[in-house]
């Protein structure tokens, strides 16, 4: 015999049932974290930003007055100047032993590196 009621039409789930459908959603969640290796983690990346400022500086051609043709050549060398020597008498050429007696461009000009200074020296 069937029962002409069954199944009814307005079929409504009771507490069992929907604790067991919530059980088994709660479980595929947990399966699906496993399977994906666990909680999500996010990554931390360190970036290491520089700043960085461009300084314009003209150089000071450095004051050779006084010092030696020797010493006055080194100083303006190692600045990055070209050195021009004049002076030094009629018959004789500057030695490195002789006094800068002038300088141009004279001492704390500004002028770019590379550029001539010529002494005096006698």
């Amino acid at each position: 015999m069937t029962d002409p009621h069954w199944p009814h039409p307005h079929w409504v789930p009771g507490w069992l049932t929907l604790a067991i459908t919530g059980a088994a959603g709660f479980l595929l969640g947990v399966v699906v974290l496993v399977l994906a290796r666990g909680v999500v983690h996010d990554k931390t990346h360190t970036t290491t930003i520089t700043r960085t400022r461009t300084v314009l500086v003209t150089p000071e051609v450095p004051d050779v007055v006084g010092q030696t043709l020797g010493q006055a050549r080194e100083t303006l060398t190692a600045k990055g100047y070209r050195v021009t020597v004049t002076g030094g008498g009629f018959f004789r050429e500057p030695s490195d032993d002789d006094t800068v007696n002038s300088q141009d461009p004279p001492g704390g000009a500004t002028v770019g590196g590379g550029a001539t200074v010529t002494v005096d020296a006698g």
